[in-house]
């Protein structure tokens, strides 16, 4: 059910082989409320084929309710990627950032090397350009300076740009994600309870307690931001309304982007034919760094020439400055995702109402975790006598 939340971004990898046989564990990994790695299940493979892919990503879709994915992050392989085309055609694929890089290191061992200039050029190029246009000036103009127009890996590279350079991607939600980390991080959590001896049967009972495991991290989350204040200063109204509504870990990255803004300024702005205020943000640290934002001064709508809002779904530091300049003292609800807010665990929570009303196995599953859930807020509320009478009927 926590995929109904936040199933709209995927991460998947298949390069975890800890196992008796061999067999490649692929993961389907997700991001929830606290930015925490959570599963949405996996899978342990025969075959890395695109037919095994096909059929397995059909199968994970019918499980998940046959909703796909806004976006899906994988690595570099052609058949998973023929299956994802076929199985998920409206999800925005994209590959892992960090694998890409690392076979920079590997071609190009001669330029690309620790302080060397190329790389500190090439990372320019791939991380710090926020418009396609300059992308591709700054790329090609690199290929000529190193003598690197001819490469035919680097032209293939260049020619599937759109799957991996962060510019063209930015304006598609990815919960922040560059690369499959979260998915090898599983693997590594996956580390403690299984080795390269552990057998089919042993590997299910395995997984079901890892995951048991991440459900607890998610829970003592919960808590933290239930119960832990966030310390804001009195003067501080955005802050304080983002700690109101975001959780604790979403709330820390949002208060980086609100202490950041005070190294910005407004150096520029012009209105135009639809209305909105266009403002230039410029840097105090460093003058060449300038980004636009666009906002209509009424509604507080628009949008920054960064991304990080579609990209991330928490507001950057830019918008912040100009709603900041206006005094703005609440974040604007278009602006706020529900997927981040403090009460968006609610696959935990069960409505009685919502519950199906026939006689199945899962109907009288869901009813008595309902009624746990239920006798442990009537324990920590200790009510009158009546009061728990009611209660109890209404259940």
């Amino acid at each position: 059910m926590a995929y109904q939340y936040f199933g709209d971004v995927v991460s998947f990898d298949t390069t975890y082989r800890t196992n008796k046989y061999n067999m490649p564990f692929a993961p389907f990994t997700g991001v929830n409320h606290h930015m925490q790695s959570i599963q949405f299940g996996c899978v342990l493979l025969q075959d890395e084929t695109e037919l095994s892919f096909i059929w397995l990503f059909e199968t994970w879709l019918d499980a998940m309710g046959g909703r796909p994915p806004i976006s899906i992050l994988t690595d570099q392989d052609m058949a998973m990627k023929g299956a994802i085309a076929k199985v998920f055609p409206k999800s925005r694929h994209r590959l892992c950032l960090w694998h890409i890089q690392n076979k920079f290191a590997e071609k190009f061992s001669q330029i690309y090397f620790r302080k060397s200039e190329f790389k500190k050029e090439i990372k320019k190029c791939i991380w710090f350009t926020y418009e396609r246009e300059d992308f591709e000036e700054r790329w090609k103009a690199l290929m000529k300076t190193y003598n690197l127009e001819s490469n035919e890996w680097l032209q293939n590279l260049y020619e599937i740009r759109e799957s991996w350079v962060p510019v063209y991607n930015r304006e598609t939600f990815f919960a922040g994600m560059n690369t499959t980390g979260r998915s090898e991080g599983v693997n590594s959590f996956m580390d403690a309870f299984v080795n390269s001896r552990t057998t089919l049967n042993e590997f299910v009972v395995k997984y079901d307690q890892a995951s048991k495991r991440i459900v607890k991290r998610e829970d003592d989350e919960d808590y933290e931001t239930e119960h832990k204040n966030r310390i804001v200063k009195h003067n501080e109204h955005l802050l304080k309304h983002a700690a109101k509504v975001y959780t604790r870990n979403i709330f820390i990255k949002f208060k980086c982007e609100f202490n950041a803004m005070f190294d910005y300024r407004v150096v520029e702005t012009k209105v135009d034919s639809n209305g909105f205020e266009s403002f230039v943000i410029r840097s105090d640290i460093n003058e060449f760094e300038n980004f636009t934002v666009t906002l209509d001064l009424k509604t507080h709508k628009g949008a920054c020439q960064c991304k990080m809002f579609e990209f991330v779904g928490i507001l950057c530091r830019h918008i912040l400055k100009v709603l900041f300049r206006y005094d703005v003292y609440t974040i604007p609800n278009h602006f706020i995702l529900q997927r981040w807010m403090q009460k968006d665990n609610k696959f935990r929570n069960i409505d009685c109402d919502g519950l199906p009303h026939n006689d199945g196995f899962h109907s009288e599953a869901l009813r008595l975790s309902h009624m746990c859930q239920e006798s442990t807020k009537l324990a920590v509320w200790r009510p009158p006598l009546p009061s728990v009478i009611g209660f109890i009927l209404k259940l």
